[in-house]
């Protein structure tokens, strides 16, 4: 790319910390606190064992200011005597000829950021290879009065309402600079690049100087990490100004972060922490959130609320542009009350994403940025193989003893099984799959499973599994005990399952998607609807609030429609790209089926479908929106007429009954339609809401209204089937391997553009009989059911559809034979737990069923990028 603009390269990263509660002694995990907003537990993931883990934080010392610069100088292959040292520290009584030399001769020592970037920038045009460090030692702490080290524990920032002080925080926050030719030519990976900066005393005018040394527009900042001091008339001096500074020309475009709402307040570390968090989600293209973040002050709402900003409350994923053009993100840096004193102590830095352009694609598919976040947690999956039950329990007993004993961490032994689980799951019968985030958790877990296993392994067992609450699984009948063929089914839900927050954390999680996905659309994050399921705000939104988000989002076919279809290719792209799982079949629930040809590549370009379906005259107006066939259809009054703008013509509803009684009681009635069939006793009802309620009395059954006034599956979304013929009909890619299962026809959906198009539109108007076609991938072999999307209804429906099936009478043998046979149905995603559990409760499933996955991102990774030899 064009780096000519630029002053300078970060190639570099590493931190630690510890406060009152934790201590975060690496990169990744300081990564993953800033990421969740909140610090790991005493757990920890470190390979140098018990003696490191429990290292105490007062000995975070200079010598580990040495290890930092010596780490990014062997992630780069450079010499560490090759590297000056500039480092920030408010306290400078201490000696700094306690620094190896090699590192440097003279290490430069500043009391702020600002006076750090001058030298930086100074010794960076002389082609030197700068460390900027950031410390707050211990030994700093220890001669504070109790008022300073014992703030409050609480979140948030200076900038909320209920602020009301830091706790107190140490540790080391290095980033390694170096010049935009040395980096090119030492081929070295750039994190970031140094777009422009400027120090001075007036926070405004600085703020100013720095975007026109930058060349850039406010607008054009995605994110700004503020200082946020505790002093409260420093903190309204800086948001002022930079409300004054950034606008009010476009409400809800840039993001407020501050990494004290998760560290609390370490001065110099804290000064160099927040440039690190700033290069960090750029690097990893997500927006950090405010931990506990409420409300601004009552005197400042107004301000905040005409402003350009938003605060958010949960981290979320920094889509890309529609150009492909690079994010730009913001520091701005006051060190200390001195800040404004006339010392030039703030500094206001711009940063620039480091995208790659010489390639003809928008989002290279090489340019995966991957991290430790799922690597370094404290959830870890251990899994345990054998042949029999003997073998189970004396590995269980073996382990339960090691752990004991052992001064390793949970992460060791779970690499240690994980190796074992790589060389024998192919001979073994069984594996036993724990989740745990403690030593303590996983001898739980561990004497739950001993009596679980005997459990699920007796013949009287019908039940022939063990599970317990936090995910912990095993499978005594596993589906693919030849592990020979996956037989894996992907189920694709229909779009009124989409919610607010929905997938937040999966681009995070699985880097690995990101650029796949980014391809489908040329705004992907207006096509998975980024500012509906993540709203920007500037006050948190209570229960109330997200209820009434949530009730407007499903308010709308066309957006959770175009949603549903991105988020089916976001949970495909997880399990193909990181797991490396592909679908023997797949199929869809209602709006699903579009999903599955959208998310399996069946189209060459799914993205066409955002513009269709956010200009559908059918799904905006005339099965949704006014619902002007059904007006039509039933001779209602235009919805142009004033008095019947409220009026509501069609309401859904899930009810327990057969299709039989409810032929029987709506017998009559025009309006009124059962749309889907889900489980053989339970169906929605769809229609004229008087009438529907009328039918349901008549059945004497309890029914739930869902709120979504759309009319496919219905006898009225034939007016509509020719548009939606030309709405689906896309080029298509070659032939799948994945056969393709349809509701409009029970079988597999010849990979044919005008063959998909007619499929899609009798599938949305006809009635779905679920039953029916799980019955019949059922029969043809599936045996995995994995749901791609939010929820797990569609899981729950198979199985007691098959549960069904076979306790039913059957018409053959081979019937017979199939309806019995071991099948498991996962969901990926529940609303209210997080994804990252989720995952690794389905994977424990799957695993212990015997279906082969690439576990590789589970057990190693990390944001640090190393040079190649």
């Amino acid at each position: 790319m064009a780096t000519n603009n630029y002053n300078g390269a970060i190639i570099g990263l590493d931190a630690q910390f510890a406060n009152q509660s934790s201590f975060q002694q690496d990169i990744d995990r300081v990564e993953r606190a800033l990421y969740l907003g909140k610090e790991q537990g005493k757990e920890q993931s470190n390979s140098q064992g018990n003696e490191q883990a429990n290292k105490a934080s007062s000995e975070i010392t200079l010598s580990d200011c040495q290890q930092a610069v010596t780490r990014m100088a062997s992630a780069n292959q450079v010499n560490s005597s090759d590297i000056k040292l500039v480092l920030v520290a408010q306290n400078t009584d201490f000696d700094t000829s306690t620094i190896d030399c090699t590192i440097s001769d003279n290490a430069i020592v500043v009391n702020s950021l600002a006076k750090a970037l001058v030298q930086i920038d100074l010794l960076v045009s002389q082609n030197n290879l700068v460390a900027l460090v950031g410390v707050n030692l211990v030994a700093h702490l220890s001669g504070q009065s109790a008022s300073e080290s014992e703030l409050s524990s609480s979140a948030t920032i200076s900038f909320d309402q209920n602020f009301n002080g830091y706790q107190a925080c140490y540790g080391i926050a290095a980033l390694l600079f170096s010049s935009v030719s040395f980096a090119q030519s030492n081929n070295s990976y750039v994190y970031s690049w140094l777009k422009g900066f400027a120090v001075g005393n007036d926070v405004q005018a600085t703020t100013q100087s720095a975007l026109q040394n930058a060349e850039v527009k406010p607008l054009d900042i995605g994110l700004i990490e503020v200082s946020a001091l505790a002093d409260n008339k420093l903190a309204l001096t800086e948001s002022t100004a930079l409300i004054a500074s950034y606008g009010h020309e476009e409400a809800l475009t840039t993001a407020i972060s501050c990494a004290r709402s998760v560290t609390g307040e370490g001065k110099g570390f804290s000064q160099v922490l927040g440039l690190l968090r700033t290069v960090i989600a750029l690097q990893q293209r997500y927006i950090p959130a405010i931990s506990d973040w409420q409300q601004p002050q009552e005197s400042e709402l107004d301000k905040w609320q005409t402003s350009n900003f938003y605060l958010p409350t949960e981290s979320r994923p920094w889509y890309p542009h529609p150009d492909s053009s690079a994010h730009f993100a913001a520091y701005s840096c006051l060190s200390s009350e001195d800040a404004l004193a006339g010392n030039n102590d703030y500094c206001h830095v711009i940063l620039a994403e480091n995208k790659t352009t010489d390639s003809s694609e928008k989002h290279p598919a090489d340019d995966i940025r991957h991290n430790g976040f799922i690597a370094c947690s404290e959830l870890q999956l251990i899994l345990i193989t054998g042949n029999d039950q003997q073998a189970i329990l004396t590995r269980l007993t073996a382990l339960e003893t090691e752990l004991e004993f052992s001064q390793s961490c949970i992460h060791e032994f779970a690499l240690s099984c994980f190796d074992v689980y790589k060389s024998k799951s192919a001979e073994h019968s069984y594996t036993v799959s724990l989740l745990c985030e403690s030593k303590e958790e996983l001898i739980k877990e561990i004497q739950l499973a001993k009596a679980g296993i005997v459990s699920a392994l007796s013949p009287d067992n019908a039940n022939n599994e063990w599970r317990t609450p936090k995910g912990s699984y095993f499978s005594a009948t596993p589906v693919n005990a030849d592990k020979n063929t996956n037989n894996v089914t992907f189920l694709y839900p229909g779009i009124g399952a989409t919610y607010v927050g929905l997938g937040r954390d999966l681009f995070h999680l699985f880097p690995e998607i990101h650029q796949d996905v980014a391809n489908l659309a040329d705004d992907i994050g207006a096509s998975l609807k980024d500012r509906l399921l993540n709203p920007r705000t500037i006050i948190r939104p209570d229960f109330k609030a997200l209820k009434q988000l949530d009730l407007n989002l499903r308010g709308n076919l066309a957006d959770i429609a175009e949603a549903g279809v991105g988020f089916a290719c976001v949970f495909t792209k997880v399990f193909e790209n990181v797991f490396n799982v592909k679908a023997d079949y797949a199929t869809g629930y209602s709006m699903g089926e579009v999903s599955m040809y959208a998310a399996l590549g069946a189209w060459q370009q799914p993205g066409l479908m955002s513009a269709r379906l956010a200009n559908s005259d059918t799904f905006n107006h005339r099965l949704c929106g006014e619902l002007l066939t059904l007006r039509e259809h039933w001779g209602l009054d235009d919805h142009a007429d004033e008095n019947t703008d409220d009026e509501l013509i069609w309401e859904t509803y899930t009810i327990k009954a057969t299709l039989d009684e409810v032929i029987t009681a709506s017998d009559g009635e025009d309006r009124v339609y059962c749309t889907i069939i889900n489980t053989p006793d339970s169906l929605l009802l769809g229609g004229y809401p008087e009438d529907c309620l009328r039918v349901i009395k008549k059945l004497g059954v309890r029914a739930m209204p869902l709120n979504m006034a759309n009319a496919i599956h219905s006898a009225p979304a034939n007016k509509e089937y020719d548009d939606m013929v030309e709405l689906y009909t896309m080029d298509v890619m070659p032939r799948l391997k994945t056969k393709m299962y349809s509701s409009s026809c029970y079988l597999p959906v010849p990979q044919m553009s005008k063959a998909i198009a007619h499929s899609v539109a009798k599938c949305l108007c006809d009635r779905v009989d679920f039953p029916r076609l799980i019955n019949t991938l059922h029969n043809q072999g599936a045996r995995v059911f994995i749901e791609m999307g939010p929820g797990r209804s569609l899981c729950s429906w198979v199985d007691k559809i098959l549960d069904f099936t076979a306790k039913s009478p059957v018409d053959s043998a081979s019937d017979s034979e199939s309806a019995n046979k071991a099948r498991v149905a996962v969901p990926v995603n529940a609303k209210g737990t997080s994804d990252e559990l989720t995952y690794l409760r389905a994977i424990a499933k799957l695993v212990s069923h015997g279906v082969k996955l690439d576990l590789q991102t589970l057990f190693n990774g990390s944001i640090i990028v190393k040079k190649e030899l």
